[in-house]
């Protein structure tokens, strides 16, 4: 399975425009959004971008960040071939894709969650690490992909999630700075950076065995 990852859109149309030409570039399979899709906007700039990257002809498997409206937590587009994975799961070429919304940390930005929030969503995923993918904005909380730099805004539940459950993959976003690929134990992390500067990651996944690139929109 090949996944094109992207985040932190931010609401970035010229951005948008060049998801889909680099993931048919790329020959991948599905597309995956962790957040950030539009900068303070709601469902109608959602909508927008999420248009723009169906042109690819791909599934789409999203969530929403700290800076979209809360209703984006449960929305579910029904105009393009697009999931919302916040408190989901979604079944694709033998894996199960879950998900969770929003932001940790304190920014005054539009979707923040507090920890038990994580918590109650990530409580519902009982599945077999073997198969498990987890797309969430926040990052697990206190590696390189968190890190802006000076300090982590990543998810202390997100990150208990990943040390139990052992997914092998997590597909995440939030930390513009701590774009990079990492690992918590058998789980390979992925921040692909913020798309609205032209970042975005494709990862090749077979059985278990994980391999992500990190890479550009241009």
């Amino acid at each position: 399975m090949r996944i094109f990852q992207v985040s932190d859109i931010h609401g970035s149309v010229e951005s948008a425009e060049r998801i889909p030409e680099k993931a048919k570039e790329l020959n991948a399979e599905l597309i995956v959004i962790a957040g950030d899709i539009t900068h303070f906007g709601g469902i109608s700039e959602a909508e927008e971008i999420l248009e723009i990257i169906s042109r690819a002809g791909l599934p789409i498997f999203f969530v929403s960040g700290n800076c979209d409206s809360p209703e984006l937590l449960t929305w579910n587009p029904e105009k393009f071939n697009a999931v919302n994975l916040n408190a989901k799961t979604e079944k694709f070429s033998g894996y199960s894709f879950i998900g969770v919304g929003g932001g940790s940390g304190k920014f005054g930005t539009l979707t923040e969650l507090e920890e038990d929030e994580f918590e109650e969503v990530l409580k519902r995923f009982d599945l077999p690490p073997e198969s498990l993918i987890l797309l969430t904005h926040s990052p697990p909380y206190g590696t390189e992909v968190d890190f802006t730099g000076t300090k982590h805004i990543g998810s202390t539940a997100v990150r208990r999630f990943v040390e139990r459950v052992q997914p092998i993959l997590v597909c995440t976003g939030h930390a513009h700075e701590g774009r990079g690929i990492t690992k918590i134990g058998r789980t390979t992390v992925v921040n692909a950076g913020p798309a609205k500067n032209g970042f975005c990651a494709i990862i090749d996944v077979d059985g278990d065995l994980v391999r992500p690139e990190l890479l550009t929109l241009y």
